[in-house]
């Protein structure tokens, strides 16, 4: 393929299949069951892909175009998305979790939004129970003082020698009991021995899942060593290295640097890029002596897995729709020949190795294009 690439056209070019059968009888492209309805006339896959646009499905959108495009531009639509994350990370850089702390906490939190604070009695309640104890309290006088009141006192008077005879065989007097009562009342019904063998177990097998998760963090940590950022920016960057390469000039040698260095960190964006650009070159056996073609597929389903990776990162800017509604647009960009390696090889310099100006802003209809994802219209119609 020629590297001279001014296309101007705003429909996708640099695909290699027109049609969606196509697309999945010779590369394996499955459609997904909840999407079939979307699917229902269509013919074209350039077509397929603004229509998921439309609807908003942007993932949907770029697991087509990975299948579609031309693999020399795909990897290169790829990289573009790396440098994309690269950008977001360097304004909110994703924040590292120890090991340690999972399962470190035994008791479960309760976030704020669910806990249940008591109700708690209105003022207008405890004004009115006060007025009715007075009015009570007002009542009471008024009969005692409505009675005859020898007969009263002699009342009285016998219940002091009941309530004396009560205390001398109960030890205590009737009102006093009456307090202690009300007293009792105040407390928990249901006391808590903390000593009780159903405490004594549960703090033992607290003890007993602390020390199997100490030795479970220890063991995972004697295994896997810890991340050292100044090493894990130099994969990257032999990763974007490699593949900048391949781009420019993706030949067998290229091809193979790209797997060497991509396997030493697949669990990466970068590092699965670069494996996913030795896949996308069509021999799995680029320095052998007979050619073994990679299987249908496999460079795509490789492309989205990239993308899915750098939508999941932790950190950055955006949330995942909003990523891959970036990496549509970039897509678009690259499959339409809009955005391309054509002028770095003229300066020598890879993106990646210079001050990127990646847009970290959600995305917006392109003001020199006037490119409008809603607006769009496959040529012809």
């Amino acid at each position: 393929m020629a590297d001279k690439l001014d296309w101007l056209n705003k429909h996708l070019v640099l695909i290699r299949y027109v049609a969606l059968k196509d697309v999945i009888e010779k590369e394996g492209y499955k459609i997904r069951p909840d999407l079939e309805e979307l699917f229902v006339g269509m013919s074209g896959a350039e077509e397929m892909v603004f229509k998921f646009a439309d609807a908003e499905r942007y993932k949907s959108a770029c697991e087509l175009m990975a299948y579609i495009g031309h693999k020399r531009a795909a990897v290169w639509w790829g990289y573009r998305c790396v440098l994309s994350l690269i950008e977001e990370l360097k304004i909110n850089p994703a924040e590292e979790r120890d090991i340690a702390t999972i399962g470190a906490k035994l008791e479960p939190e309760v976030p704020d939004w669910a806990k249940v604070e008591p109700p708690k009695p209105s003022p207008e309640d405890i004004a009115e129970a006060e007025a009715l104890y007075a009015q009570r309290q007002v009542y009471y006088e008024k009969m005692r003082a409505a009675v005859d009141q020898d007969l009263l006192k002699y009342v009285e008077d016998m219940m002091e020698v009941a309530f004396e005879a009560f205390r001398e065989e109960h030890g205590v007097h009737p009102i006093e009991l009456m307090k202690q009562l009300g007293e009792k009342l105040k407390e928990d019904p249901y006391p808590i021995d903390p000593n009780s063998p159903i405490f004594v177990e549960a703090a033992k097998l607290k003890a007993d899942i602390a020390a199997m998760q100490k030795e479970t963090v220890d063991t995972i940590k004697s295994v896997i060593p810890p991340k050292v950022q100044e090493h894990q920016k130099k994969l990257r960057d032999n990763a974007l290295d490699a593949v900048y390469r391949w781009v420019a000039a993706p030949g067998r040698e290229n091809s193979q640097k790209c797997m060497d260095i991509g396997n030493e960190c697949p669990d990466t964006p970068a590092g699965l890029l670069s494996v996913t650009t030795f896949w996308s070159f069509g021999d799995l056996s680029p320095m052998g002596e007979q050619t073994v073609h990679t299987p249908p597929g496999l460079a795509a389903n490789g492309l989205n897995q990239v993308l899915l990776l750098c939508a999941l990162h932790p950190g950055g800017t955006r949330k995942l729709k909003e990523r891959y509604e970036e990496y549509f647009k970039l897509g678009v960009e690259v499959l339409r020949g809009a955005d391309n390696w054509e002028p770095y090889l003229v300066t020598g310099k890879a993106p990646h190795q210079e001050e990127p100006s990646v847009n970290v802003q959600p995305p917006k209809p392109d003001a020199e294009t006037g490119f409008v994802y809603k607006r769009w219209k496959p040529p012809g119609v």
